[in-house]
Protein backbone atom coordinates (compact mmCIF):
# COMPACT_ATOMS: atom_id res chain seq x y z
CA UNK A 1 0.00 0.00 0.00
CA UNK A 2 1.15 3.39 -0.69
CA UNK A 3 1.75 6.09 2.31
CA UNK A 4 -1.80 8.63 1.97
CA UNK A 5 -3.49 5.70 0.17
CA UNK A 6 -6.72 4.46 1.00
CA UNK A 7 -6.50 0.41 1.47
CA UNK A 8 -9.80 0.14 -0.86
CA UNK A 9 -8.47 -3.72 -1.39
CA UNK A 10 -10.82 -4.10 1.73
CA UNK A 11 -13.82 -3.11 0.29
CA UNK A 12 -13.53 -3.26 -2.89
CA UNK A 13 -14.90 -6.93 -4.94
CA UNK A 14 -12.95 -7.02 -7.85
CA UNK A 15 -9.55 -7.20 -8.42
CA UNK A 16 -7.70 -7.09 -11.15
CA UNK A 17 -3.94 -8.75 -11.65
CA UNK A 18 -1.97 -8.04 -14.40
CA UNK A 19 0.00 -11.06 -15.37
CA UNK A 20 2.77 -10.59 -18.19
CA UNK A 21 3.88 -13.83 -20.19
CA UNK A 22 7.20 -13.09 -21.51
CA UNK A 23 7.01 -16.71 -23.56
CA UNK A 24 4.33 -15.59 -25.29
CA UNK A 25 5.85 -12.20 -26.14
CA UNK A 26 9.43 -13.71 -27.62
CA UNK A 27 7.22 -16.53 -29.39
CA UNK A 28 4.77 -14.81 -31.20
CA UNK A 29 3.43 -16.16 -34.23
CA UNK A 30 3.67 -14.15 -37.67
CA UNK A 31 5.19 -10.54 -37.46
CA UNK A 32 8.11 -10.46 -35.31
CA UNK A 33 8.68 -6.81 -33.89
CA UNK A 34 12.37 -6.12 -34.02
CA UNK A 35 14.21 -6.11 -30.64
CA UNK A 36 11.73 -8.28 -29.30
CA UNK A 37 13.87 -10.97 -28.38
CA UNK A 38 15.28 -7.90 -25.66
CA UNK A 39 14.41 -8.21 -22.09
CA UNK A 40 14.16 -3.79 -22.08
CA UNK A 41 12.07 -3.94 -25.43
CA UNK A 42 9.66 -6.37 -24.08
CA UNK A 43 9.59 -4.30 -20.74
CA UNK A 44 8.53 -1.19 -22.73
CA UNK A 45 5.80 -3.14 -24.43
CA UNK A 46 4.09 -4.73 -21.71
CA UNK A 47 4.39 -1.65 -19.25
CA UNK A 48 2.56 -0.09 -22.21
CA UNK A 49 -0.31 -2.53 -22.87
CA UNK A 50 -0.23 -2.83 -18.72
CA UNK A 51 -0.82 1.21 -19.00
CA UNK A 52 -3.85 0.69 -21.45
CA UNK A 53 -5.60 -1.66 -20.06
CA UNK A 54 -5.76 -0.16 -16.69
CA UNK A 55 -7.01 3.30 -18.73
CA UNK A 56 -9.70 1.51 -20.04
CA UNK A 57 -10.80 -0.48 -16.80
CA UNK A 58 -10.88 3.52 -14.99
CA UNK A 59 -13.21 4.98 -18.04
CA UNK A 60 -15.41 1.87 -17.73
CA UNK A 61 -15.42 2.58 -13.96
CA UNK A 62 -15.74 6.03 -14.43
CA UNK A 63 -18.99 5.28 -16.91
CA UNK A 64 -20.17 2.89 -14.07
CA UNK A 65 -19.99 4.91 -11.17
CA UNK A 66 -16.94 3.04 -9.60
CA UNK A 67 -13.86 3.33 -8.26
CA UNK A 68 -10.70 2.17 -9.34
CA UNK A 69 -7.02 2.17 -8.26
CA UNK A 70 -4.04 0.67 -9.69
CA UNK A 71 -1.47 -0.16 -7.30
CA UNK A 72 1.66 -2.36 -6.36
CA UNK A 73 0.68 -5.62 -4.96
CA UNK A 74 2.63 -8.59 -3.59
CA UNK A 75 4.17 -10.01 -6.68
CA UNK A 76 6.08 -12.97 -5.08
CA UNK A 77 2.84 -13.92 -2.71
CA UNK A 78 0.41 -13.18 -5.78
CA UNK A 79 2.70 -15.46 -8.36
CA UNK A 80 3.20 -18.30 -5.77
CA UNK A 81 -1.21 -18.61 -5.20
CA UNK A 82 -1.88 -18.04 -9.02
CA UNK A 83 1.13 -21.23 -9.66
CA UNK A 84 2.74 -18.72 -12.51
CA UNK A 85 5.66 -20.05 -14.35
CA UNK A 86 8.80 -18.92 -14.63
CA UNK A 87 8.01 -16.98 -17.79
CA UNK A 88 4.86 -15.31 -16.36
CA UNK A 89 5.20 -12.28 -13.81
CA UNK A 90 3.13 -10.20 -11.99
CA UNK A 91 3.02 -6.96 -12.56
CA UNK A 92 0.44 -4.55 -10.87
CA UNK A 93 -2.93 -4.62 -9.68
CA UNK A 94 -6.04 -2.74 -10.01
CA UNK A 95 -9.19 -2.74 -8.06
CA UNK A 96 -12.56 -1.38 -8.71
CA UNK A 97 -15.54 -0.97 -6.70
CA UNK A 98 -17.52 1.59 -4.93
CA UNK A 99 -16.79 4.73 -3.94
CA UNK A 100 -16.49 4.95 -0.57
CA UNK A 101 -19.27 8.29 -0.11
CA UNK A 102 -22.01 6.05 -1.84
CA UNK A 103 -21.60 2.97 0.28
CA UNK A 104 -22.31 -0.54 -0.62
CA UNK A 105 -25.90 -2.13 -0.85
Amino acid sequence: MTPGQPDSRASAPVELIYVVDIHRLSHTKGYQEPGLQNPDVQKSYYFVDTGLIAGNVYLFAADQGLAAWFHNCDKPGLANSLALSSDQRVLFAQSVGYPEAQGRG
